[in-house]
């Protein structure tokens, strides 16, 4: 089932929020495939649409 998540930089400071989209390895054992790479650098900066979760698809979330 796909779900929809929607991340905000919800943060004054400098610091920026960088949201990665990692496919999983297929076949099992492959290395997992980064898909995409989204830079919240502003307050009320917010991922789009294409930010989405799969059983086969996972988010990272960390600050750049």
């Amino acid at each position: 089932m796909t779900k929809k998540v929607r991340i905000e930089n919800a943060d004054t400071s400098n610091y920026k929020v960088i949201v990665q989209v990692w496919d999983k390895g297929y076949p099992e054992g492959e290395p997992d495939k980064l898909v995409q790479e989204v830079t919240l650098a502003n307050p009320c900066d917010m991922t789009g649409p294409d930010i989405y979760l799969t059983s086969t698809r996972y988010l990272v979330v960390k600050e750049g």
